[in-house]
């Protein structure tokens, strides 16, 4: 079923755990050389190393969303061809709507919607300059779709997410850079 992803490569951001970790270990099971990305070093040296012991190939860099060098640096990093963009990072950031401060809004909106587009962008120029176009995957969530109390910032950035997700692709087809959200 996903043969033809043997050979490639993929930068998986917020890899470090949960789901992040999840695509990337599923990604490398299929022969795809990964590149997981986060900010803490320790859980991501743990990742490759299971992930080689599996017998896929992987790597690390370390990665701030919230940080344009940063994504520069995480993204000239991957070796060989970029492939792939699993664009996972994201944080929820909880709390009554009325309670919520300016710094926490920010905090979020520049981690699940500025860091998706800016790593999105990043990629795409080096698929682009790489000649074989790619696919980029924006992890969006169904409160995108829906609402639930308390996530007031976090619903916001998914539903932009959903909506940049469309945006890109429009934009970047004739690229032959695919953009979906999942």
């Amino acid at each position: 079923m996903f043969s033809d992803l043997a050979g490639k490569t993929a930068l998986v951001t917020g890899a470090s755990g949960g789901l992040g970790l999840h695509f990337a270990t599923v990604l490398a099971a299929h022969g795809v050389r990964v590149t997981l990305a986060a900010r803490r070093t320790a859980p991501l040296e743990d990742a490759c190393e299971a992930i080689g012991r599996s017998g896929g190939k992987a790597s690390f860099t370390v990665l701030d969303v919230t940080d344009r060098a940063s994504i520069e640096a995480a993204v000239a990093s991957v070796p060989g061809r970029l492939d792939i963009l699993v664009n996972n990072a994201g944080i929820s950031g909880t709390g009554a709507s009325m309670d919520y401060s300016e710094e926490d809004w920010d905090a979020v909106m520049a981690t699940n919607l500025k860091g998706v587009f800016f790593t999105a962008q990043a990629a795409a120029r080096r698929m682009k300059s790489d000649g074989e176009g790619g696919s980029i995957v924006n992890i969006a969530s169904i409160l995108g779709l829906r609402v639930a109390g308390g996530l007031a910032a976090y619903t916001s950035s998914k539903a932009a997410v959903l909506q940049l997700t469309r945006t890109l692709a429009l934009e970047w087809a004739r690229h032959r850079i695919r953009v979906n959200a999942l």
